[in-house]
């Protein structure tokens, strides 16, 4: 049996990053400091992406990339497409 430490110097990194949830969840990352850089904007951390799209399948999450790429403004149409509207009527 191999120790603890065996262990963790034998895992790749990289196999990590195959999980294609994981790859969008960087790319709206990216793209969205991106943005925010060129405003003289505070950087938003991943961990602030993951929470906004937690609730989101990996289809419903390349749905978004696509149609936030397709978009003019990236940031704007990611943040408003995650809003959710109250119907009180």
């Amino acid at each position: 049996m191999k120790s603890l430490d065996e262990n963790l110097k034998n895992r790749d990194v990289k196999m990590l990053f195959k999980h294609p949830r994981l790859k969008i969840l960087d790319e709206f990352h990216r793209r969205i400091n991106a943005e925010r850089k060129v405003l003289d904007m505070k950087e938003l951390p991943m961990r602030a992406v993951a929470v906004k799209t937690s609730h989101l399948s990996v289809q419903d999450m390349a749905y978004l990339l696509k149609r936030c790429s397709q978009s003019t403004n990236f940031s704007r149409c990611f943040f408003g497409s995650l809003k959710v509207k109250n119907d009180k009527n």
